[in-house]
């Protein structure tokens, strides 16, 4: 991919790696003026990963307890079964 040398750039939070502000490398975000979050995607994913090794057993537990709870529910309503 050819650079455009007019685009804006941004610089991440994280890594200070400078890159164009495009959703290629950086996260949506509504809140902020830019559109886009302050930490690039590739050091988003890191810490994403970092938290759920952190606290996967807790993170494992929530899901299936999300689960238990939404086969109880559609099976309820009758929608179980049809699936």
């Amino acid at each position: 991919m050819s650079d455009v040398p007019d685009r804006p750039k941004g610089a991440c939070r994280t890594c200070g790696t400078v890159l164009p502000l495009t959703t290629e490398h950086w996260h949506k975000d509504a809140a902020n003026a830019s559109g886009l979050k302050k930490q690039c995607r590739t050091c988003a994913c890191d810490e994403a990963k970092r938290r759920y090794e952190a606290n996967s057993v807790d993170v494992l537990a929530r899901l299936r307890e999300r689960r238990a709870v939404r086969a109880a529910h559609f099976e309820y309503i009758g929608l179980y079964d049809a699936a």
